[in-house]
């Protein structure tokens, strides 16, 4: 499709002349040279795209991208789809070669969205910035390139954040987000005002629209309140609820994107909200995997996310079963294997079979590069996690493997990893404590918001719980075994870990007598200062859960104005974000508590100790 051409530099000057001003040279790298004439025509390249949606799901993924190949050079879609199926790798290996790669083909289809998208003459230029853009004239090609311009730009904006070492990097990716979101809010503008030459081409035009303005709505408004303050300042804003309607509209629809809509509602739902604490919609994941599983029943994207959500009920052999299903999928990318592997030892670990879990942990140590620091020391956790019942050559093992974790710590956008930095210490506290750690297992799948997963098991909660019994017994015989200077650490980390079993089990009165028992600890803790501020949030929702939400409240902003430069603490900031939320909009259900003196034990023996049974592994 012809475009309408200008003379000189200023031929290329965009719509908003503003937006394009923040964009950097990449965006116009070869701008300048004509495009070859043959290219695929628009509606023949929105078929192709399906095509090989449907191949990609389908688990042919040479095949998806053999459609895609063909006219790469020349059209947009095509050029886009090469993209994303060289982005996706670079995201799941962080391999620098392939990160190249998938950059180069991101730039390349900067170039095409830049010679497609409409031109301007400097009369016309300098009108944009006077009045109102007129859409009138606009093709629907150009406008497409808008958007593939605005997705392209996000993609490359993530790459510079995974590949990037320095603040330099960091700004530059900086730059690419805004001028997507930018970018996004003119599409938006576009899809309202424009007339269409085709309805298939704005059906697919408004399934982008609202894929990539959703998903920047719902990602800052989850941030905490201070950098959605500074976001907003600069043009940014953000409404979860009007994202996630967003969402599921333009999944309901039968537009292009409308199947990605559909698996950044399951990301959200499965991952984000448990990740951040916020509560998920379990029902409408199902929903969508119902029916997009009948579509592509051995997909592995939706096998993945069907795992996941079996998982977070609760039900721990039916998700291993899944994951093992998608582990097996022939030809399936490494990575995705690997994270099904990941699953898989969350998976067995929550129904305790600790040996399970640590071969799992053992397969992502051989052969995968995500970060063999958290995989050592998860397969450490889980083999010592046995006690009595491992064998010397495990614990020999889990010894080796806490050595060596610290020794493969790296950086990501030139930051370390939170996880990793806090599994070092704890390889330092294995060391000092004369080659053991208290349950240091249960303490991962706390920390990894996995508890609240076993609400429905309540004889895995209770098994937990006597582990926790037995070890507090075998700690107070053995304790001159252990360093004096650490016990408030020790005894703060088991009043926490048995807190958080509680208010699984649905006792929060209980549960709050260990809760405050670590924030009473606080001055005698030397190094996991983090428990404090992480029981506290725990102590937050039990005062919801009986009817205190002001207290709640109270506790949950306190705790984020008061602790800082604490392990893990971004982590829960986000958590705190999430809880207010659900503390503010959901009213606690009526009725009394479980509590019974039979989740407790009576107070402990010495002053400053606390009440909670407690394990060694």
């Amino acid at each position: 499709m012809a475009q309408e051409q200008g003379s000189g530099p200023l031929a290329t000057l965009p719509r908003d002349f503003r937006e394009h001003l923040v964009e950097d040279d990449d965006n116009f790298e070869d701008a300048t040279e004509e495009p070859p004439e043959a290219h695929r025509d628009l509606q023949m390249a929105l078929a192709d795209c399906q095509l090989a949606i449907r191949r990609f799901f389908n688990n042919d993924l040479e095949g998806a991208m053999g459609v895609m190949k063909v006219w790469s050079s020349t059209s947009l879609y095509h050029s886009l789809g090469v993209s994303i199926f060289e982005f996706i790798p670079a995201v799941l290996t962080l391999d620098s070669a392939q990160v190249a790669r998938a950059m180069a083909a991101l730039k390349q289809t900067q170039t095409l969205c830049q010679h497609r998208r409409r031109t301007y003459t400097l009369v016309e230029a300098l009108g944009t910035m006077m009045r109102k853009t007129n859409y009138m004239s606009m093709s629907d090609e150009q406008a497409h390139a808008e958007l593939c311009s605005a997705e392209s730009t996000l993609l490359q904006a993530a790459l510079c954040i995974l590949d990037g070492e320095d603040l330099a990097g960091f700004l530059r990716a900086t730059i690419k987000i805004k001028s997507s979101y930018n970018i996004y809010k003119e599409c938006s503008r576009i899809l309202e005002k424009k007339p269409w030459e085709s309805e298939m081409s704005r059906m697919h035009f408004q399934s982008g629209v609202r894929l990539g303005l959703a998903t920047f709505s719902i990602m800052i408004a989850m941030l905490p309140p201070r950098l959605v303050t500074l976001l907003e300042f600069v043009g940014f804003s953000g409404d979860k609820e009007a994202g996630l309607a967003e969402l599921q509209a333009g999944a309901r629809e039968p537009g292009l994107r409308g199947v990605l809509c559909e698996l950044t509602l399951l990301a959200y739902h499965l991952v984000v909200s448990h990740f951040a604490g916020a509560t998920p919609d379990f029902d409408l994941c199902q929903r969508i995997l119902e029916t997009q599983l009948k579509v592509y029943p051995e997909g592995v994207w939706f096998l993945l996310f069907e795992g996941r959500l079996q998982l977070l009920r609760g039900r721990c052999a039916l998700a291993a079963a899944t994951y093992l299903r998608a582990a097996d999928t022939p030809h399936l990318w490494r990575q995705l294997r690997h994270l099904c592997y990941w699953e898989l030892m969350w998976a067995n670990a929550m129904m305790m079979d600790w040996r399970g879990a640590a071969g799992f942990a053992g397969r992502l140590i051989e052969e995968s590069s995500w970060s063999r620091t958290v995989y050592s020391y998860a397969k450490a956790a889980l083999l010592l996690q046995l006690g009595e019942k491992g064998t010397p050559a495990e614990r020999r093992q889990a010894a080796d493997l806490l050595k060596a974790a610290p020794l493969y710590r790296q950086r990501i956008a030139g930051k370390s990893l939170p996880m990793e930095k806090w599994v070092s210490r704890r390889c330092e506290r294995y060391a000092v404590q004369g080659g053991r750690l208290l349950l240091p297992a249960i303490e991962l799948l706390c920390l990894w918001n996995m508890l609240p997963a076993l609400s429905g098991d309540a004889a895995a909660v209770h098994s937990m719980l006597k582990q926790i019994e037995v070890t507090d017994e075998r700690l107070d015989r053995e304790e001159n075994l252990w360093p004096s200077a650490l016990e408030g650490d020790n005894r703060a980390l088991l009043a926490y870990l048995r807190g958080c079993c509680l208010v699984v089990l649905g006792v929060p009165r209980l549960a709050l007598h260990h809760l405050d028992h670590v924030v009473r600890l606080k001055e005698k803790i030397k190094e996991d200062s983090f428990l404090v501020p992480y029981a506290l949030v725990e102590a937050a929702m039990c005062h919801h859960s009986l009817g205190e939400v002001d207290r709640a409240v109270n506790i949950l902003q306190d705790t984020r104005k008061r602790y800082s430069n604490y392990s893990l603490e971004s982590r829960l900031l986000f958590r705190i974000h999430s809880k207010l939320q659900i503390v503010r909009e959901n009213p606690p259900t009526p009725g009394g508590s479980k509590d019974s003196p039979d989740f407790a034990r009576p107070p402990s023996r010495q002053p400053g100790r606390a009440e909670h049974p407690q394990a060694v592994a």
